[in-house]
């Protein structure tokens, strides 16, 4: 998870165009499902065919193509509190003998909802475009749109306690913050006059209100916007040159984000977030080649490619305006971020056909990134006196190489066997190079990097029956840990750690339309070099080891089963249903291990119906119904990793009942039990 939000380590594109900006922040709340025929996932270090940001793998989301859609299919979905979605895709192929061929298709969808916690309203509009144009047999050109507009209102996460008394933060007077509804409610602290941020006896006119996000009327805003275009020549029928640029704009229209700093006579440090405003516009330029010549008499794949991303950000943040209901008011600002990220070097891979069913991988990236900027803090005092800024500048600059080495051997048609060894690489962005646990300063982070093996078998005995199991075990360096201590988020660097485990997928169709499904994974993640510094007390550092603990925020065992039945004959052809239990075990979410999130499972089920209709204004008609967490189960969805902290003065950590109040959990409860019906046509 990234650093506040969106999704980090994992490279996001769809349809071959990237969606993660330069400075590696991607975002999923720009992905409606109704809009893509398959993903394709590349899981484990990945950087040596993605680059940087490719740390724990990648994901391609592959949108209908016009022939696949050839004509127009609709959808309306609608379910618990208050969610509608409807949607529409079109698409066509045409081929004509002067222009060549064209293939174009669109998505657009409108979803909207009350939010099942308080606050949880939101409203998401987009519109999606491709199309590709075959000027000649050897020549296309390939262009990609994407505009999003989401709008959410806004809650903090709770802590623990929080979560057990009152999950979806409703009732108990909520919207009025009180001292009394504290142990129920996420209270914010802010100052009275939306400029002033120390109460007394450092500010006695100016004090600390205590205040909801709904008397802030604290909401989220975002626009996004992507264009691309990308053209490919075949030399001839073994070579093929590609080239390709993204535009990419995305703009806080209004946000929330952690306070920037802690201290008596600057702002930051309340207990709640700031409003972000303003962009951060990126550009994608790579070109590459592909050839299919033999090696040394060898069928093989040769791949090679030059690439450039760049990445500007500016935001500026304001104090929220207490007691201003519904959409909020803007104080004084209160710091301002300006930073450039930058990413050049060059990826190359060879697949290689060694023997029948023998074919091996050989990949490698180099990449050289730099983030350079000025993040502001403005410093305001009693009497409004001047004070100058606070200013932290960064120009760093890191560079990456990553290795990779797979074979795959196919020893009969139902046994194959897989060998990898992978790399990857992330760099901290500049957000994480300028937070501390004291607030903005510098954070002197190194590049995370990371190296794998995994090996797996996979066996097919009939098409009825195929089962995958995979073993894995990295080395990590350096790994990124973001940790909240309820005034700010920051990032520390985990000198040594390993990720280890096994995955086992099953797919099995006993009897004609039966299906059982299975997915587990065994995810064992430790610190096996990692101090833990506290603070001080006087000019003595306070640290402790980690090594040997959990990390955090990391559910060892994970189940995904799902057992269903679709009418394969007959009149009522295409009528289904499936039952499916999801399971997270518990984990921690801090490094001492002292907390602990519990496990839970959700059973869901789903009744389906789809059937296509000859000679009528429409092709076919699919009915659906789900409901969602059959049994009610209250879980934890998320969480923030936990800080931890010293009593007092005294070198004592804080014990788990005291950390169970700390806002810096930042739990998330999941949704409650939820009927979902929906309707699609295909025209």
């Amino acid at each position: 998870v990234g650093f506040p939000t969106g999704v980090r380590n994992i490279m996001l594109y769809e349809d071959g165009f990237p969606i993660t900006t330069a400075d590696g922040n991607g975002r999923t709340d720009m992905l409606d499902p109704h809009a893509y025929a398959d993903i394709d996932v590349y899981r484990g270090p990945s950087s040596a065919l993605f680059g940087n940001y490719a740390y724990g793998g990648a994901m391609n989301f592959r949108s209908f193509s016009g022939a696949e859609i050839d004509g127009v299919h609709t959808g309306s979905e609608f379910g618990s509190f208050g969610y509608i979605n409807n949607y529409v895709r079109a698409g066509k192929k045409a081929v004509d003998s002067t222009l060549g061929v064209f293939d174009l298709s669109f998505f657009s969808s409108y979803t909207l909802g009350d939010g099942f916690a308080a606050r949880g309203a939101y409203k998401a509009k987009q519109a999606k475009l491709l199309g590709t144009w075959e000027v000649t047999p050897t020549d296309r050109f390939i262009f990609k749109y994407v505009a999003n507009d989401n709008s959410a209102e806004f809650i903090n996460r709770l802590n623990q306690n929080q979560f057990y008394l009152n999950p979806y933060a409703q009732y108990y007077g909520c919207p009025i913050a009180t001292g009394i509804n504290a142990p129920f409610c996420n209270n914010l602290f802010v100052p009275a006059n939306g400029i002033f941020t120390a109460g007394p006896p450092f500010a006695p006119t100016a004090p600390l209100l205590r205040q909801s996000v709904w008397q802030l009327g604290t909401h989220l805003h975002t626009l996004r916007q992507i264009g691309g275009l990308q053209y490919e020549h075949d030399f001839d029928n073994a070579t093929t040159w590609r080239s390709q640029f993204t535009y990419d704009y995305f703009d806080y229209i209004n946000g929330a984000w952690p306070p920037p700093k802690i201290g008596p006579t600057s702002v930051g440090g309340l207990g709640g977030p700031v409003g972000i405003r303003g962009p951060t516009v990126g550009v994608t330029a790579q070109t590459d080649i592909t050839s299919h010549i033999p090696l040394f008499g060898f069928p093989a794949t040769h791949f090679l490619q030059f690439f450039y991303s760049n990445a500007k950000t500016t935001n500026p943040l304001y104090n929220q305006l207490p007691n201003t209901w519904y959409s909020g008011g803007t104080g004084a600002p209160v710091a301002k971020i300006d930073s450039y990220t930058s990413n050049i070097g060059l990826r190359a891979r060879e697949e290689i056909a060694l023997a029948p069913g023998l074919t091996g991988v050989l990949g490698f990236s180099a990449n050289w990134n730099r983030v350079w900027g000025v993040n502001t803090v403005y410093n305001y005092a009693v009497g409004l006196q001047p004070i100058f800024p606070t200013q932290v500048a960064v120009d760093n600059d890191y560079w990456n190489t990553a290795p990779e080495a797979s074979l795959t051997y196919r020893y009969s048609p139902e046994w194959q066997v897989r060998a990898r060894y992978a790399t990857g690489y992330s760099t901290p962005t500049f957000v994480f190079l300028t937070s501390t646990r004291n607030g903005v300063g510098a954070n002197p982070l190194k590049a995370q990097t990371n190296m794998g093996v995994d090996l797996g078998v996979d066996w097919t005995p009939s098409p009825e029956l195929n089962f995958s199991l995979t073993g894995f075990n990295e080395w990590h360096r350096n790994e990124l840990l973001t940790l909240g201590n309820a005034l700010v988020n920051y990032s520390q660097n985990i000198p040594s750690s390993i990720h280890r485990g096994i995955e086992l997928n099953a797919d099995w169709r006993p009897y004609e339309g039966w299906r059982l499904i299975t997915a587990y994974t065994f995810n064992d993640q430790f610190f096996t070099n990692y101090t833990d510094d506290l603070g001080t007390i006087g000019n003595v550092p306070i640290v402790y080891s980690r090594s040997g603990n959990k990390i955090p925020n990391v559910p060892p065992h994970t189940l995904t089963t799902r057992v269903g039945y679709d009418q394969p004959h007959g009149d009522l052809a295409g009528l289904g249903t499936y039952l499916e239990y999801v399971y997270k075990s518990a984990y921690t979410i801090d490094n001492a291990n002292f907390t602990k999130i519990p496990s839970y499972g959700v059973f869901n089920v789903n009744f389906h119906y789809n059937h296509d209709v000859a000679n009528f204004y429409f092709k076919n008609i699919e009915l659906y119904f789900d409901i969602s967490n059959i049994f009610n189960r209250t879980y934890v969805a998320g969480a923030m990793v936990l800080a931890n902290s010293l009593i007092g003065s005294t070198p004592i950590q804080t014990p788990t009942a005291l950390l169970w109040t700390a806002q810096g959990a930042g739990i998330i409860a999941g949704q409650p039990r939820a009927f979902t019906g929906g309707v699609k046509f295909k025209f």
